[in-house]
């Protein structure tokens, strides 16, 4: 097999389960590197550019869900199979990672999405000029995603993904709606601390992205998300590097040659 940045069942508009993954894989020799895909995949290319000595091949499984169950379900493949996984870290930057996905094969990024690390590497803050705007709608948007997260942590329908023009354009009785609390319900002081301190490794990848790409908007040189990822992927810094280096590093181990 060799990936497809869109695995796709033949003839279908709908991304392939994770049944027909699992079905492609059995009939796979090459080492396999699966990530999310989506807009990470432009990450991951160049980490499969980097290790092609490896011959490394990566795989799009559609989502964290997915990688997640590939991984659970990996010993249902050929143990010949050399299979890595990248994963988002997502809200176990809170809660930590479970011990059942503790293992070498399975690499989580450093901040909750490869959003994060990217941002932190690119110090993508920089392109910035006042910063006054960002800042102080970084601020609204975290006391958004304080309440929003620790309602999220004991209840994961609740969502946690709105997008910042719907946050910081909505009317101001929305804005207070949002940030009302239910009987009962104490204001999450020390999660909000934390956010203000540690929100580029904290916040959402993407929401943190979008309001980055708000405030950027104006300026002489267009910028979008996509972009930014492939510049900081190709001129990768401390936490893209240790990705590429812990994927080398588990295909090593499983005896795949340089």
């Amino acid at each position: 097999m060799k990936e497809t940045s869109n695995m796709r069942i033949a003839g279908s508009p709908y991304p392939a389960s994770v049944d027909e993954i699992m079905a492609t894989l059995r009939h796979s020799s090459l080492p396999t590197l699966i990530v999310e895909g989506g807009d990470d995949v432009i990450v991951y290319r160049e980490i499969e550019n980097r290790l092609s000595h490896m011959g490394i091949s990566v795989f799009p499984a559609h989502g964290r869900p997915n990688v997640l169950e590939l991984f659970r379900r990996r010993n249902e493949l050929s143990a010949t199979l050399k299979l890595a996984f990248v994963a988002d870290r997502d809200t176990w930057v809170h809660t930590g990672i479970p011990r059942e996905y503790s293992q070498n094969c399975l690499i989580f990024t450093h901040g909750y999405s490869i959003e994060n690390d990217v941002y932190v590497d690119g110090r993508l803050w920089k392109l910035l000029g006042k910063k006054e705007r960002f800042c102080h709608e970084l601020a609204e948007i975290l006391d958004w995603y304080a309440l929003a997260l620790s309602r999220h942590l004991s209840d994961q329908t609740l969502s946690i993904s709105d997008h910042v023009n719907a946050i910081l354009d909505c009317s101001h009785e929305k804005k207070e709606e949002r940030l009302r609390l239910t009987e009962g319900e104490a204001w999450p002081h020390a999660l909000r601390t934390l956010l203000w301190k540690k929100y580029f490794f904290l916040l959402r990848g993407k929401t943190l992205m979008a309001l980055l790409i708000r405030n950027l908007k104006g300026q002489k040189i267009p910028y979008n998300d996509k972009a930014l990822l492939h510049s900081v992927s190709i001129r990768p810094g401390k936490f893209l590097k240790k990705i590429s280096s812990d994927v080398e590093r588990c295909f090593e181990t499983m005896g795949v040659e340089r």
